[in-house]
C-alpha cells in the first residue's frame, strides 16, 4: 500500500546520476508535490539524481557505499538498511517533515 506507481529503465533516457528516472516517477504520480516525495536509495547516484530532480533522499548503507559518500551526494538522512529505516520510521524525514504518501 506504500507504492502508488513504478518506473523502469524504459522510462528514462539517461541513467542516474541524471534525474530522468525520478522525473518520470513524478510525471506518473502527477498530483504529488516534490515536497511530498522522498527517494530511498543505496548509492550516491540515487542521492545525486534525487537532488537534481529537486527531491529529498534517504541513503541506505546496504549498497556498500560509505556514510560520507551518501551525505556528500545529498542524502538528507542515512540508515543502515531498510530494516533500520523501518525501525526508526516515526523519527524519519517521512514523518518529521510532514511528507505524506496519501
Amino acid at each position: 500500500g506504500l507504492i502508488e506507481t513504478q518506473t523502469s529503465a524504459k522510462d528514462a533516457e539517461r541513467s542516474k546520476p541524471h534525474p530522468d528516472i525520478f522525473e518520470a516517477a513524478l510525471r506518473k504520480l502527477g498530483k504529488m508535490k516534490k515536497s511530498e516525495v522522498v527517494v530511498v536509495g543505496d548509492s550516491p547516484y540515487d542521492a545525486k539524481a534525487a537532488k537534481r530532480a529537486g527531491l529529498r533522499s534517504i541513503g541506505l548503507l546496504s549498497g556498500g557505499f560509505k556514510r560520507s559518500q551518501l551525505k556528500h551526494a545529498g542524502a538528507s538522512e542515512i540508515y543502515s538498511d531498510p530494516a533500520d529505516l523501518l525501525e526508526r520510521f516515526d523519527r524519519s524525514i517521512f514523518v518529521r517533515n510532514d511528507v505524506k504518501g496519501k
